[in-house]
């Protein structure tokens, strides 16, 4: 699959009622990301793909049937071409839905932390005034943006998060405290809601600072943000207006995982990209 189907893969999309922009499809298929396409008659019926990050991770993504094509094993099959295509060495993750999780069983994934949920809020949201100071990111902290990350989320995405940054400065905060960067939220716009995510932080209260700035300037925008299971952060998130969604499962292959810094995770970029 290639930048020239993108097309094709943004109306499978659209049939599905995915959240990914055209934007989206090309960042993922950026290399070295491996992606496979099906085609019947000419026509792309079934996408999979992995965005490979660094020498680490390969992150499975955008596993999508047409419905005139479904229970044919396609889904299963694409994926499979997919994992044989990525390198060796790298541990191999995904965000699955409930429907999702017994497929992806079945090709040795298993469960892992952290427990994960779509949150979603529209319309005008209760924010906050008595949050620690949060200020716009600017092209110079993303040195330190990304050295933290890599740490974080245990692989260089420093490719998409400069991405990120690019394509939505306005839902790019960070929250500094004695000189180190105590939080940074990243968005972006999608057809559906804007994304709210990666967000890293030491804690709740420079989570919600550095995300509620974002939400400030986003307006009656509908917003998801896919966070872990901690009763604190939904907590912090409920109270400015999110609701959950629907859950996901985060599974890698064989079980092995990167090294990460889960307690820091208070978001991520969404199950496409991990």
């Amino acid at each position: 699959m290639t930048s020239a189907d993108v097309p094709d893969g943004l109306a499978l999309c659209r049939q599905a009622g995915w959240n990914q922009t055209e934007g989206d499809w090309r960042a993922l298929l950026a290399p070295p990301s491996v992606f496979r396409a099906a085609l019947v008659e000419g026509k792309i019926v079934g996408t999979a793909g992995a965005v490979v990050y660094g020498e680490q991770l390969a992150w499975v993504c955008m596993v999508l049937v047409d419905e005139a094509h479904r229970g044919r094993g396609l889904a299963s099959s694409l994926t499979s071409q997919v994992l044989e295509r990525i390198p060796a060495g790298l541990a191999v993750g995904l965000d699955a839905t409930p429907k999702g999780q017994p497929v992806y069983a079945r090709l040795g994934f298993e469960p892992a932390v952290p427990l994960l949920a779509r949150l979603e809020a529209a319309g005008r949201l209760s924010l906050p005034a008595d949050l620690p100071s949060a200020r716009p990111l600017r092209e110079a902290d993303l040195v330190r943006v990304c050295k933290r990350d890599r740490e974080v989320f245990g692989a260089d995405r420093e490719r998409l998060l400069r991405w990120a940054f690019a394509a939505a400065p306005g839902y790019s905060w960070c929250v500094e405290q004695d000189g180190r960067l105590a939080a940074y939220a990243f968005g972006r716009a999608g057809r559906n809601a804007d994304q709210v995510g990666p967000v890293v932080a030491d804690g709740v209260p420079v989570a919600l600072a550095a995300v509620v700035a974002g939400l400030a300037r986003g307006g009656d925008r509908r917003f998801f943000i896919d966070a872990p299971a901690s009763a604190e952060w939904r907590a912090a998130l409920a109270a400015i207006g999110f609701r959950e969604q629907r859950p996901f499962t985060r599974m890698y292959r064989g079980g092995l995982s990167p090294r990460t810094r889960p307690e820091q995770l208070f978001a991520i970029c969404g199950p496409e990209f991990g």
